[in-house]
């Protein structure tokens, strides 16, 4: 594989000096003066465009706040690019591994997947329920996905992620990025992709450092967004995030009690009844008034239309 071969898409919004580690951390990977780099900024009032112009090899794209879109502009960074491996990356994932750009994009190449995600690893000021989240969602195992049963595709059937992520650019081409989702468009493209008759990778030797310390009321707006992105991508989108809650809760109890976390419980039955409820009413979005969508959103703008969501 020849770093040659890849585009690096970066969209930013005050990625603050945490984005200066992110650079750091990729201009350490292997190869990475081959490769084409774009940072598309939407709004940016720090230093975020002042870091990116440190470094010569990056081409800046600023676009108005309100041109932003997951799906869109992720479109657009392909479209502004020329390679046949496009990689995804966000603002807040640095690279932990100088062949971490080389462990995403081989099996693409020489393996012949359509896409591949890496594993994101907790930063030490990590809270205790999130490194759990991390640990359990971002394993080491290797896992190859691909369809053999078009109602089997749930919730974890279709995980992927553009947190981290290397797409070949002909399948982008036929299937781009959907721009109706608030977020969770690289969940709706992975199930394109599988139907399409493709195989996806997750590659846990590929990895970043990405994670946060959300509070109740940010986690709520996540996750109502999430839930009305989901609706129309998963089937029995409802009953496997139900199973997977009751599972991923054992397991929490399990980690917290083998470290002697016993005080986290609570919290982190609070985190969990709030991630549930905000997913669930996110589903019947559809059913609420605009301007209480625009409340419980954290992406207020992508409601200022209907409000409909409708997958392609």
């Amino acid at each position: 594989m020849n770093a040659s071969d890849l585009s690096i898409v970066i969209l930013t919004k005050n990625g603050g000096d945490l984005f200066a580690d992110v650079l750091a951390g990729l201009f350490t990977c292997d190869g990475i003066l081959d490769a084409e780099i774009l940072v598309i900024d939407s709004g940016s009032s720090d230093r975020t465009i002042e870091y990116a112009k440190q470094h010569p090899q990056i081409r800046i794209h600023e676009i108005p706040p309100s041109e932003f879109g997951h799906g869109k502009t992720r479109n657009l960074g392909a479209r502004m690019t020329t390679r046949p491996i496009i990689i995804n990356l966000v603002q807040d994932a640095t690279p932990a591994t100088p062949d971490f750009l080389i462990r995403l994009a081989k099996p693409l190449i020489e393996e012949g997947f359509a896409g591949s995600f890496g594993r994101q690893l907790p930063r030490p000021w990590t809270n205790k329920i999130e490194r759990i989240f991390l640990e359990r969602t971002y394993h080491g195992v290797r896992e190859v996905r691909s369809c053999t049963d078009p109602q089997a595709l749930e919730i974890k059937s279709i995980f992927f992620s553009n947190v981290c992520s290397a797409i070949r650019r002909d399948v982008w081409e036929r299937i781009p990025f959907d721009e109706s989702l608030i977020m969770s468009e690289d969940q709706l493209w992975a199930k394109q992709v599988l139907l399409a008759g493709h195989r996806l990778l997750y590659e846990p030797d590929a990895t970043v450092f990405h994670s946060h310390n959300y509070g109740l009321r940010d986690v709520f707006k996540r996750n109502f967004d999430s839930g009305a992105s989901w609706v129309g991508v998963g089937h029995g989108t409802f009953v496997s995030m139900a199973d997977y809650e009751v599972r991923h809760i054992a397991w929490c109890l399990k980690e917290l009690a083998r470290g002697g976390a016993w005080w986290l419980i609570p919290y982190l039955l609070a985190y969990e009844t709030t991630r549930a409820t905000a997913f669930f009413v996110g589903q019947r979005a559809h059913f609420l008034p605009r301007w209480v969508t625009r409340k419980l959103s954290l992406h207020k703008y992508h409601w200022k239309g209907d409000g409909t969501l409708v997958p392609r």
